[in-house]
């Protein structure tokens, strides 16, 4: 009687620990160890990742094709804004980049131009050997649970239509690429 009275008791302190952890209601963040996202994540999808002058353009497959580039005003500025979401909160965003000028599919082939931003030191940091950039600028802002990261460039330069990779890493060096085929155009 004494070990059923045991295993009995047992049973009740456990089932009543898993019912006590399994209600506690867990954030986002927690859910899943995944790399940041840009709408197709496993905690949170959405279709507004990206925007080019004021045009949303769902960017939540690792590669995507627009029907028809976004144009930039040459001498105008325009803007690029990253929608990103980490699990881990959005203040774990470290780096995010914008690679350009490149016509392959391939996300190991990253375009001769590129523009990097450390979000910790609010540096932008350009890569352009054709000089199709003059001004440059970032800045992020965040609305929990994402942080919006928005690059202000001046294409000074013609480009042809180019395909665009957008990248975000975090604090855990977990990377974020998407690939954007026939994205933008500076004319």
């Amino acid at each position: 009687m004494n070990n059923r009275f045991m295993t009995l008791a047992s049973f009740t302190v456990v089932l009543l620990l898993i019912t006590a952890v399994g209600s506690q209601s867990m954030s986002a963040y927690a859910a899943y160890s995944n790399p940041p996202s840009f709408g197709g994540g496993k905690a949170l999808k959405y279709s507004d990742g990206l925007v080019i002058n004021g045009n949303i353009i769902d960017i939540s497959k690792s590669s995507q094709k627009i029907a028809n580039p976004q144009i930039l005003a040459l001498g105008k500025s325009s803007t690029i804004i990253l929608k990103i979401f980490d699990n881990a909160g959005p203040t774990t965003i470290k780096v995010v980049g914008l690679y350009m000028n490149m016509q392959g599919t391939n996300l190991a082939t990253r375009g001769d131009t590129s523009i990097s931003y450390t979000v910790n030191g609010n540096t932008v940091s350009l890569s352009d050997p054709h000089k199709l950039l003059g001004t440059v600028t970032a800045d992020y802002k965040i609305v929990k649970p994402f942080v919006y990261v928005t690059f202000h460039i001046t294409p000074i330069a013609k480009m042809g239509a180019s395909n665009l990779i957008v990248s975000a890493v975090d604090d855990h060096r977990a990377i974020a690429n998407a690939l954007i085929i026939n994205a933008i155009q500076f004319s």
